[in-house]
């Protein structure tokens, strides 16, 4: 009996270090175990098995009264809600008074805005006392050149004999006839009272030479600018009076006659020739003018005016009388 208390603590004491070496072993084991297990994952299947189908029925849904893993897994996804973009205010433009529109449109004038024209014109020359317009030579034989712009023409052409200096051979103070010329042109209204217009044309009855063999410019142009008296002018059917100003290119010639001597022997004799004298002036002119228009009926206008040219280059007075033949559009 007193033995037994002693062996049974001997067998306790030495099984405490056993259970404690045996639990040190195993649980080792287990966890190779476990990590084993893990590393080897399960073959790929290659193809549908009767595992695979089971629970299923034979379109591919789940047989009634079976429940699919993968189906009654409900995968939560947390969407972050999209702030959305503020709205544009809305634009309230302002209404704008829009243009009434005019039922009574205004009707056009009751005149031609645009006028062709035809026009003669017929030039004169002041002349001023003048002396050895002629190239001459005394008695000593000297000579002296003529003056310039004028050219001393016979029948035959540039006069080339003998003219006595001393006497005769200038042209005395007047104005001449000079050139002719016709233009057509075309003038626009501008205003009530205002005509803006171009003309062009050429010359007539010019000299067939000046100043030895230099031909004369039969050509000529100007712009030109009328203003018109008088309330409502163009509306009007009596007289239109008017006033212009012109500015163009264009030479004015004139023609007059001088007497000459050859000699100083025919001087004393009292034996004179005469020569045509031509005058050449220009080519740039400015022109004031002063007229009056006068309806004919229909479209057409009668208009005459006085021109008092200046010639440039060449200086003269050129006084003319210019009567056009006007046809509105």
């Amino acid at each position: 009996m007193l033995g037994q208390p002693w062996t049974s603590r001997a067998i306790r004491w030495l099984a405490i270090p056993l259970a404690v070496g045996l639990t040190h072993v195993v649980v080792p084991e287990r966890t190779a175990d476990a990590k084993t297990k893990k590393a080897k994952k399960p073959p790929k299947k290659t193809g549908p098995s009767m595992d695979d189908n089971a629970g299923k029925d034979d379109v591919g849904g789940t047989a009634p009264g079976t429940t699919d893993s993968k189906s009654s897994q409900v995968e939560v996804v947390e969407e972050t809600p999209k702030k959305k973009a503020p709205e544009p205010e809305p634009v309230v433009l302002e209404e704008e008074d829009a243009p009434p529109e005019n039922p009574n449109p205004e009707p056009p004038p009751p005149y031609s805005l645009n006028w062709l024209s035809l026009m003669l014109q017929q030039d004169f020359l002041v002349y001023s006392d003048t002396k050895n317009v002629c190239p001459s030579a005394d008695q000593n034989g000297n000579e002296f050149l003529g003056q310039p712009g004028y050219s001393c023409r016979d029948a035959n052409g540039v006069y080339k004999g003998d003219v006595y200096y001393g006497a005769g051979n200038e042209v005395h103070g007047g104005f001449g006839l000079a050139t002719l010329r016709i233009n057509i042109g075309y003038d626009r209204v501008l205003a009530s009272k205002l005509m803006l217009g171009a003309r062009f044309g050429l010359m007539l009855l010019q000299s067939p030479a000046v100043t030895g063999s230099k031909a004369p410019k039969p050509v000529g142009g100007e712009a030109r600018v009328a203003y018109y008296f008088g309330d409502s002018p163009f509306e009007r059917q009596g007289i239109r009076p008017y006033a212009s100003f012109a500015v163009g290119f264009a030479e004015v010639q004139g023609k007059v006659s001088v007497v000459y001597y050859k000699n100083h022997i025919d001087y004393q004799n009292n034996k004179q020739g005469r020569l045509d004298v031509w005058r050449t002036t220009g080519p740039g002119f400015a022109a004031l003018s002063g007229g009056a228009s006068l309806p004919l009926g229909g479209s057409f206008l009668l208009s005459g005016e006085v021109r008092l040219q200046a010639m440039l280059g060449t200086f003269a007075f050129s006084p003319a009388l210019a009567v056009t033949l006007g046809y509105g559009l």
